[in-house]
Parts: structure tokens; C-alpha cells; sequence
């Protein structure tokens, strides 16, 4: 009864706040796979019909969308980025090559049960970004939703070694411990209250909730990227202009280690690798490591036996045709330039230089705005942390947050234009030198 309680609060909780700050429906979709596992879990309904959840976070979505859609009315699609086209661009290319893999059988029939997570996930949720204030909107649902799952999933489920145990089956690991890896980035980069005395202990006692969670489910990558990605964002969302701030940024470092450790030394002797030891153990971390380059490079050779398949590559989840591979190969690039060929690829490389030209692009319209610095800092460390997760795990149709996120930044480089402009425009007006003629484009 508990567990259906807190489900309901979380769903109550974001259709309440979702007619004021439409923005945290975001949070909701970025923390689905995690509710699904408490409600599946804890209730006997949500184990049973396990794309509830599902349909519910869409169905906020959608309502969030409308409740905007009325408020900014066309404006929510101003401003669509160029990487947002080749992201589409990318997907339908992806999905017409499912038609020529060797089993179009297998390809078609995932396409039938991924197309509604890459609409929701990939197509609406980005337009809820519309100015910086639904960004920081976000982030703090992210925080409360995210960080009240973490607290629920490390202490009040029953585990099995590394796994959620459910009702007739075990859980994600990854989706769980890739939420949380989430939710300490955006206390540690975004910090929506930096001034606030209360929040800055609690902030850290998250983070350490966090990071325990991460370790418990034996998530290498995502304890590594969290802890990484910390350090190199930092400067991005805070200038490193003096002692303190040095000061600061090691404590950090520090706090983050220390809490690693400890949680590491807590759970290990609970997620034995094998008869060989820790899944923590260096051996075990790059027999992970290995296998996943031999798969990736087994289906690499074959898309390269012949010049049609090197250029529009095997078709997409060619790998899971039994017998190349059965399954993805758990390494996205590699698995775009084998399954979509070098058209797919050119399309994958250009995002990527778009998320790192928007990202730049946005640091300088803001190098002397803190508030904006932190939101820009939050942005690019999830961008970046969901990104190194796709070179370990899950393939192109599993991986859909970096491109959500990309889409998103770019959206936030044209609001940070529009307020440049604004900003130009009155200085000018309090001159009496702007035009009657200028406009402002839509946000």
C-alpha cells in the first residue's frame, strides 16, 4: 500500500505543477524507467501491466504540451534547431534500412514496440524547453523526482545482487543508476538554490544518496561519467576565477571520491562478477570493456564485405538477427556506422559537431551570467554524460535521451539569441536609436 501511495504522489505531483510549470513533465519522462521499477516493484498492478507508466508520463506529456501550446500558443515551435532535423533525418533513414536487414522480420517488429518512446522522448519533449525559466523548471523536478526515487530504490526495495527484484522477474540496473548519475549532475552543475544554506548540505547528501544507488546496481560507466563529467563541467557553470572557487571545486572532487569509496566498499561483497571476484575488480571492468569492442567490430566486418553494405550498412538491428549477433552490441557508433552505413553515420557525426558548436555558441552568449551558467552547465553534462553512456550500452532505438538532449540545447542556444537581441534592442531604445521595424523572432 505504501508503494502505491508514493507512485500516486509522484503522478499527482506532476499533473498538480504541470498547469503552472509545464516544463516538469520533462523531469517525468526523464525519470519513467525508474518510477516503472518502484510501481513494479511494490504494487502487483504495475507488475502486471508493465506499460502503464508508460502510457501515464505520455499522457503528461501531452497534457503539459497542450497546458504550454495555450500559453505560448505556435511559439513552442520556434526555434527548431538544424540538429533536430538531422536527428529526424537520422531515425527515418534508420527505420528505411530496417526494411533491408537480413531479418526485416526482427527490425520491423522492434521499430513496432520503440516508435512510441522515440515520439514521446525524441519528437515532444523538447518543446517543452521554450525560455530558460522551463529548463530550471526541469531541473528541479528532475531533483525532487528523481532524487525521491533514488531514496525510494536504494532503500526500499528487495535487491538481488545488482538487480531490482519485481514481481516474476529482476530489474534495469542501468536505467536506474542512469537516473540517479542524472540527478547528482544537476545538484553538483545546476544547483538551482546556490545561496540557500539549507540546500547546500542537503544538496550533497543527495549526491552521496546518489552515488551509493549508482554502486549498488554495479554501474561502472554511469559512477565513472558522474564523477568525470562533475569535475569537467564545473568550469562551464561556475567561473574558476579565484582561490575559493578552487577551493570549492576540490572539496567537491573529494566529497565524491570519498562517498565512492565507501559506497563501493558497502555493496561489492554483494555483486560478485563471477567465481573471479567484484564486479568492481579491474579485471572484471575490462573483460566489460573487450566484449563489447569484439561485438561492435564482429558487425563492423560484415557491414565491410561488400561496398553496398559499407555505404547504407546491414539495416538497422541487422546484430539481432541470430546469427550475427542475437542481441545489440551495446556500442552506438560503431553500431550506426555498421547498421546505417556511412549516409547514417554523416548524419550521427553531424549531430555530434551540432551539440558541440551549440554548446560553445551558448557559452558565450552567457560567459557573465552566472544563473544562465548553471542551467548551461546542467544541460551540457547531462548531454554529455547520456552520450558516453551510448558507447557501453543499449543501441540506437535504446539510446534516445542523448538526441532529446541535443535537440534541447540547441533549442537553448536560440533563447539565449532571442535574449541577446532583446537585450540589444532596449539598450537601443534607451538611446532612441532602434528601429520601429525591428522584430524580435518568436521563442
Amino acid at each position: 500500500m505504501i508503494g502505491l501511495s508514493v507512485y500516486v504522489a509522484i503522478a499527482g505531483g506532476l499533473f498538480i505543477a504541470l498547469w503552472k510549470y509545464p516544463a516538469v513533465a520533462l523531469a517525468g519522462v526523464l525519470c519513467m524507467f525508474g518510477l516503472e521499477q518502484w510501481g513494479q516493484a511494490t504494487t502487483p498492478f504495475f507488475a502486471q501491466h508493465h506499460t502503464a507508466t508508460n502510457y501515464l508520463i505520455g499522457g503528461i506529456l501531452v497534457l503539459s504540451l497542450i497546458v504550454l501550446g495555450r500559453k505560448k500558443g505556435f511559439s513552442i515551435f520556434a526555434g527548431y534547431p538544424p540538429v533536430g532535423w538531422l536527428i529526424l533525418a537520422l531515425f527515418l533513414y534508420a527505420f528505411a534500412s530496417a526494411q533491408w536487414a537480413p531479418r526485416s522480420d526482427i527490425s520491423l517488429n522492434l521499430w513496432a514496440s520503440r516508435w512510441p518512446y522515440l515520439i514521446v522522448i525524441v519528437v515532444l519533449s523538447p518543446l517543452l524547453i521554450t525560455q530558460s525559466r522551463d529548463l530550471r523548471d526541469a531541473n528541479i523536478g528532475l531533483l525532487v523526482i528523481g532524487g525521491v526515487l533514488t531514496i525510494l530504490l536504494l532503500l526500499f526495495v528487495k535487491w538481488e545482487a545488482r538487480r531490482i527484484v519485481l514481481d516474476h522477474e529482476l530489474g534495469n540496473p542501468l536505467a536506474v543508476s542512469t537516473i540517479a548519475g542524472m540527478v547528482a549532475l544537476i545538484a553538483i552543475l545546476s544547483d538551482p538554490w546556490p545561496e540557500s544554506r539549507w540546500w547546500v548540505p542537503f544538496k550533497w547528501a543527495l549526491v552521496g544518496l546518489c552515488l551509493a544507488l549508482v554502486v549498488r546496481s554495479g554501474s561502472r560507466g554511469q559512477l565513472l561519467g558522474t564523477i568525470l563529467i562533475s569535475i569537467a563541467c564545473w568550469p562551464i557553470s561556475r567561473r574558476l576565477a579565484n582561490v575559493k572557487q578552487f577551493v570549492v571545486l576540490g572539496l567537491a572532487v573529494f566529497f565524491l571520491v570519498a562517498a565512492t569509496n565507501w559506497a563501493i566498499q558497502e555493496y561489492s561483497s554483494q555483486q560478485t562478477y563471477r567465481a573471479d571476484g567484484s564486479r568492481w575488480s579491474e579485471h572484471a571492468a575490462e573483460e566489460g570493456v573487450s566484449g563489447r569492442l569484439n561485438n561492435a567490430m564482429l558487425l563492423l566486418r560484415l557491414a565491410y564485405e561488400s561496398p553496398e553494405t559499407v555505404l547504407i550498412g546491414l539495416g538497422n538491428s541487422a546484430s539481432y538477427d541470430p546469427r550475427v549477433l542475437g542481441i545489440y552490441p551495446h556500442f552506438v557508433p560503431l553500431e550506426v556506422l555498421a547498421e546505417e552505413g556511412l549516409i547514417g553515420f554523416g548524419l550521427y557525426a553531424l549531430i555530434l559537431y551540432y551539440v558541440l558548436r551549440s554548446a560553445v555558441r551558448s557559452f558565450r552568449l552567457i560567459g557573465d551570467k552566472p544563473k544562465e551558467r548553471l542551467l548551461l552547465g546542467g544541460l551540457v553534462g547531462l548531454c554529455m554524460f547520456t552520450l558516453a553512456l551510448s558507447f557501453k550500452q543499449g543501441s540506437l532505438l535504446l539510446n534516445l535521451e542523448p538526441f532529446m538532449l541535443a535537440i534541447i540545447l540547441g533549442r537553448y542556444e536560440h533563447i539565449l539569441n532571442c535574449d541577446c537581441i532583446l537585450a540589444r534592442s532596449g539598450e537601443e531604445s534607451a538611446g532612441q536609436l532602434v528601429s520601429p521595424l525591428t522584430r524580435l523572432p518568436a521563442i
